[in-house]
């Protein structure tokens, strides 16, 4: 029978396995049948994938698995960061009321994530058209002007000297500057997986430490939730680095369990690992000294939110003013450059 339900469950995306999950632990947490409950969100989903994967849940149901025998199935078809998740569920006891408040953080953190990245759609957008125009100029506008003044034997000014070298050497440096960014991330990914992934973004100027601080905020209130479960520290840290999405985070996770299991406190482990930020450490040591260690880890979380909030806005109103004055003095410079020496031989000829 299990290898019947592994067949017949689909192989699904992490967003849909989530949603699978969110929604069965949702309506088991409201008390409603379970079964019923699931054939009603299938036939609401647009996703046949997400409609067939709580098809095949409601169909164990109601051949007598409660809603824990069917995630532990599961498992292996699911992404490992969800098998991370049901595991720690599993071992609070109360597994639908964790899964619910699990994914209300991983929303949570992608909520914050997707504002970071809203407020850079806009300036990164504008830069990428600016640097294309600038190429196209570079290319086919700026070589005729050159064979002009080189004809007519001008002498150039220094500013217009300067722009035609930087006409020359940008295009091929910026397009040997976009191969190598693209080559450091395919072999990030390839060969440093999921943790190498996040470690690469987490380095990116202004969007790096609003990623790390995501995967931080998430991890410190899914800690919490287990620490309020009465889950040991050790235990805990493990369990949360198998369920958070990231990966880089969760290696942390895992050196800190390894450091707490040698008997240091929580507070000194961050103190020696350094690779969170240090500015979490007085709640979390406010939370050891007074047997709360589950509402300092949650203080710490809203802390890191309310910066990811205040680095979302300004963000979204400082960049745009500054990248439309940089790109247009970058275009009235260059023009300047192009017109000054045809301004010169106007005047000469006359």
């Amino acid at each position: 029978m299990d290898e019947q339900y592994s067949s017949d469950v689909p192989v699904l995306s992490a967003a849909a396995a989530e949603a699978v999950l969110d929604r069965a632990a949702q309506i088991t947490a409201a008390g409603m049948p379970l079964a019923a409950g699931l054939r009603a969100s299938a036939a609401e989903c647009d996703s046949w994938r997400l409609s067939r994967g709580l098809k095949s849940i409601a169909n164990e149901v109601e051949r007598g698995r409660s809603l824990e025998d069917c995630l532990a199935i599961s498992i292996r078809r699911l992404p490992p960061h969800l098998v991370g998740l049901i595991q720690a569920a599993q071992r609070s006891g109360a597994i639908a009321p964790m899964l619910v408040e699990w994914l209300q953080n991983r929303r949570a953190a992608r909520a914050h994530w997707r504002a970071i990245v809203a407020a850079l759609a806009y300036p990164v957008f504008s830069l990428l058209m600016a640097i294309g125009v600038y190429i196209l100029f570079a290319v086919e506008v700026v070589p005729p002007f050159k064979q002009m003044f080189e004809e007519f034997g001008l002498r150039l000014p220094a500013m217009t000297v300067q722009f035609l070298r930087s006409c020359e050497v940008a295009p091929p440096l910026l397009a040997f500057l976009g191969v190598g960014i693209v080559a450091t991330a395919v072999t990030t990914r390839v060969f440093g997986g999921r943790a190498g992934w996040s470690w690469l973004i987490s380095s990116l100027p202004l969007i790096g430490n609003a990623w790390h601080w995501t995967g931080v905020a998430e991890m410190l209130r899914c800690l919490g939730l287990l620490v309020e479960q009465r889950v040991p520290l050790p235990e805990a840290l493990r369990l949360t680095a198998g369920g958070i999405s990231d990966a880089y985070v969760g290696g942390q996770c895992q050196a800190l369990a390894r450091q707490v299991e040698q008997g240091t406190s929580l507070t000194m482990s961050l103190v020696k690992l350094r690779t969170l930020p240090l500015s979490i450490v007085p709640l979390v040591h406010w939370g050891e000294n007074h047997d709360a260690l589950g509402l300092g880890l949650r203080s710490a979380a809203e802390m890191l939110e309310g910066r990811l909030n205040l680095r979302a806005n300004l963000l979204g109103q400082v960049l745009p003013p500054i990248l439309f004055i940089t790109v247009t003095m970058a275009i009235a410079s260059g023009a300047i450059s192009l017109f000054l020496p045809l301004i010169s031989l106007i005047q000469g000829l006359s």
